[in-house]
């Protein structure tokens, strides 16, 4: 299995670059992620697009553009959402991140509704996960291997499950 990924120099995508597949990487250093086409030319060889780089609506605009150019193959894209898509978070300060994290989730949705495409999309919404971003949180957290471990549980079912929520109690 051949895995593309953006978003992998740290957090939850240099986690995912350990599982036992080969991954090809999407990072700044390759140009502006929000060049779908230019992503999309460095990763349309994978059977797996992991769309893990947050920045703006870039997350939204590389799953529409993926999807359209494999929608009659049967790939996989998994995009990493957040929980705070379908709920009102309880922290201040996040108010972009929130509305492109249910946006992402809505384009998601609009795709899953298509029902008979090659191309699967899922959303992995881990909750508080122990990245640069919540470094400052004084709460419970996720740490990153835990939300590796799901996308590693989407890779490798056979089900098709198009949306995980899941949190730390």
């Amino acid at each position: 299995m051949i895995i593309g990924i953006t978003g992998a120099t740290s957090g939850i995508g240099k986690e995912i670059k350990r599982l036992p597949h080969q991954c090809i990487e999407f990072n700044r250093e390759h140009g502006d992620i929000n060049d779908c086409a230019l992503v999309y030319s460095k990763l349309k060889q994978c059977d797996v697009f992991i769309n893990n780089a947050w920045e703006g609506d870039c997350q939204q605009n590389l799953l529409k553009y993926f999807f359209e150019k494999w929608k009659d193959d049967p790939k996989k894209i998994i995009s990493i959402g957040s929980s705070v898509a379908s709920y009102k978070p309880t922290g201040t300060g996040y108010d972009d991140y929130v509305n492109y994290k249910r946006q992402l989730r809505q384009t998601h949705l609009d795709i899953v509704d298509q029902k008979t495409t090659a191309c699967k999309s899922y959303l992995v919404n881990p909750g508080v996960t122990d990245t640069k971003m919540t470094a400052n949180q004084d709460r419970k957290k996720m740490t990153t291997y835990d939300v590796v471990e799901i996308v590693d549980f989407v890779l490798n079912n056979k089900l098709y499950i198009p949306e995980i929520y899941f949190y730390v109690e």
